[in-house]
């Protein structure tokens, strides 16, 4: 079975995207943990205080935890790390744990690009895409949704959306 990030590779690529600014996507590299684990905290903290409060050691624990159980790539724009994007990829569907972009590289196409290839690589298996966003995370929902996500079912802290390939 190939895997999701086969093709998210690939499709994001330098030469693939022909354009500025250059981004890729490639395997985190020895040490680079801690640095995903800043950007993690920049990214999500804000809403994980609205939601159930902030508790350094249970997040360092549980980033570790998300590392070792899903595929992490580095999301690279131009010579900078931009942040990252964690893939489940399961038999019968692909499951985007966590897109972690820098506030600077936001809303410039970065996650767009993610979610498309992402899209691409379920569709080719015919498997769903699914996710859980932050219920206090309004402009990553209206992305998702803009990308033809659909909300399966709400919890108190997140709510779960699928994308079904055509």
């Amino acid at each position: 079975m190939p895997d999701a990030f086969d093709a998210l590779e690939p499709a994001l690529s330098l030469s693939a995207l022909g354009r500025t600014p250059a981004m890729d996507v490639r395997p985190v590299a020895d040490g680079e943990d801690v640095w995903l684990f800043e950007i993690h905290r920049t990214v999500f903290r804000s809403h994980i205080e609205q939601i159930w409060g902030w508790d350094e050691v249970w997040q360092q624990g549980n980033f570790a935890s998300e590392l070792a159980s899903s595929k992490t790539s580095v999301i690279r724009i131009d010579t900078g790390i931009a942040g990252y994007v964690q893939v489940c990829d399961e038999d019968l569907r692909i499951y985007i744990r966590n897109i972690a972009l820098l506030p600077e590289f936001r809303r410039k196409g970065v996650g767009t690009r993610l979610i498309k290839a992402l899209q691409a690589a379920a569709a080719a298996r015919g498997v769903p895409l699914a996710l859980g966003v932050f219920r206090t995370n309004a402009a990553a929902r209206q992305l998702y949704e803009r990308l033809g996500f659909v909300n399966t079912s709400e919890t108190t802290t997140h709510i779960e959306m699928v994308w079904l390939p055509a």
